[in-house]
């Protein structure tokens, strides 16, 4: 037994003595019957974690995961898929992770928050999806953010639009924000959103779990991200861990019987730039430009330009990353944060 797959099990036995602690804290959704109150541990993952051996991450003990079907880019609104969601999905259930989703929302209003629900339902539908789906909203303080003026009373009402679709379309939703965030409904209603659905909360403890045995959120929550640093086999880099206070009996069959098209083993193989010829700056303060896209390792970064800063972008991806060239040199950059000047 190799020292990672000992702290699981230490991880895993800890966890049912904290479960008497924490059950006054656990979500009150209605059980599924698939659904128990048992802990259970997973990752959530997205393109920045680039390609993931499953197999690898299935013998370290990791119990589910929840992968981002997709986003819409903070400034400029454009809804996009994550290029390694499908294979994400259809490598982790392979490997016997039982999966979750979840999807970065920059929505505006009510048309937008459905448009993303119906897009991340319609590619979930061919997979098995067990644990929840999560609607996910960040950066909203940051003027340049479409969000930026938005009021909380808002804020909540798209994310009630979102888990609602997602809801109809048969999946358990999820709430996900960070704890200062929803301590006290300081930017969201929870009162609202935690009589509706499942609460997700983020909170880094200087010790994570298990050495700090519960979150000290203090409204109702169902899962718990620990930390954004753990260090799982057979994913590049670190990534974040999560305890969610249930877990599922079986696996849930697909919405849509007919099955997904088996994508390739490499999912940056499905990666395809839009060749482009414009000047761009960042758009945030500071941007990192990369030997790869991925933000997985910081040894990857070249150097870090600044607003006002301008280099020549060449190709646009389908995985949210830039081709640019500095000094003749072709680098990459998050598309998030460039904005075109001429």
């Amino acid at each position: 037994m190799n020292r990672k797959h000992e702290w699981f099990v230490k991880v895993q036995a800890l966890c049912m003595a904290a479960m008497i602690t924490l059950a006054a804290l656990c979500q009150p959704v209605k059980v599924q019957a698939a659904e128990v109150v048992q802990p259970s541990l997973g990752i959530d993952v997205s393109r920045y974690q680039g390609q993931i051996d499953w197999a690898q991450v299935a013998a370290s003990g990791v119990q589910f995961a929840m992968i981002r079907v997709g986003y819409r880019t903070q400034n400029t609104g454009v809804l996009n898929e994550d290029p390694y969601a499908r294979y994400n999905l259809q490598e982790a259930t392979k490997a016997g992770i039982k999966v979750g989703a979840y999807f970065f929302s920059s929505a505006v209003n009510a048309q937008e928050a459905v448009e993303e629900a119906e897009f991340t339902a319609n590619i979930l539908d061919k997979y098995q999806i067990t644990y929840p789906v999560a609607y996910d909203c960040e950066g909203f303080r940051n003027s340049t953010s479409r969000q930026y003026a938005l009021g909380k009373d808002v804020r909540t009402a798209l994310a009630v639009g979102f888990l609602d679709v997602i809801a109809q379309r048969g999946y358990t939703p999820m709430f996900y924000a960070s704890k200062n965030e929803m301590e006290g409904s300081r930017d969201w209603n929870m009162d609202v959103l935690a009589s509706k659905y499942k609460v997700w909360v983020s909170w880094y403890p200087e010790l994570p779990f298990p050495q700090t045995p519960a979150c000290t959120y203090t409204g109702i929550h169902s899962m718990w991200q620990y930390t954004a640093k753990a260090a799982i086999a057979g994913v590049g880099g670190l990534v974040d861990m999560n305890i969610a206070y249930f877990a599922y009996t079986e696996v849930a069959a697909a919405k849509d019987a007919s099955g997904a098209v088996q994508v390739d083993a490499s999912a940056a193989a499905n990666v395809q730039y839009t060749e482009v010829y414009e000047v761009v700056t960042p758009s945030s303060e500071n941007l990192n430009l990369r030997t790869v896209p991925s933000t997985a390792s910081n040894d990857t970064i070249v150097v870090t330009i600044h607003s006002g800063d301008m280099i020549f972008r060449t190709g646009v991806g389908n995985n949210g990353w830039s081709k640019v060239l500095l000094n003749g040199v072709e680098l990459y950059a998050s598309s998030s944060y460039l904005k075109k000047v001429m």
